[in-house]
């Protein structure tokens, strides 16, 4: 086999069609190795955005959910099935914060239960009213409190996440 290459190469001319098939060799590998890492790099960011819009779209939608369910601790009983199923969703919302957080965005930092602990609080001393038991008033949260709470939580965790939007777009 190395005689024949010897052979079939021997003459300039063919050795000159040797480097050139070598050399595009190489440069289709290095071509074909650059379109990859780009379509790489484009498909990562890609997923960013579209975790970006998710994880944005959700604390939008978990800080009406909050905003609703106190709405209806203040002004209904707290034991009401629909407020209840609201209490149940809302904490599904907010692991959900929570799991694209630490999947997608370490450096963006929620804890779940600070903000249900808020909407648990609430619906504490409501229940606890309503089953006609003494609230201690120095624990009560007003409407005007537990709401702003709740979007202070949410007022960082939006921030980080517009400065994200604007690294990506």
């Amino acid at each position: 086999m190395i005689n024949w290459f010897l052979d079939t190469f021997s003459s300039s001319s063919e050795q000159a069609k040797l480097f050139a098939i070598i050399i595009s060799a190489l440069l289709a590998v290095c071509l074909l190795l650059a379109n990859q890492w780009f379509i790489s790099r484009k498909a990562k960011k890609e997923l960013i955005i579209t975790k970006i819009e998710e994880l944005l779209t959700t604390v939008y939608a978990y800080e009406r959910l909050s905003l609703d369910i106190l709405s209806n601790l203040f002004n209904d009983s707290p034991n009401l099935q629909n407020t209840l199923d609201k209490m149940v969703k809302s904490s599904e919302v907010a692991d959900k914060i929570e799991m694209l957080c630490v999947l997608y965005f370490p450096k963006i930092t929620f804890d779940s239960e600070e903000s249900q602990s808020i909407i648990l609080k609430v619906h504490k001393q409501f229940d606890t009213v309503e089953m006609g038991n003494k609230y201690p008033k120095d624990k009560y949260l007003s409407y005007s409190q537990s709401t702003e709470n709740i979007q202070m939580i949410l007022k960082s965790i939006k921030e980080q996440t517009k400065k994200l939007m604007r690294k990506y777009t």
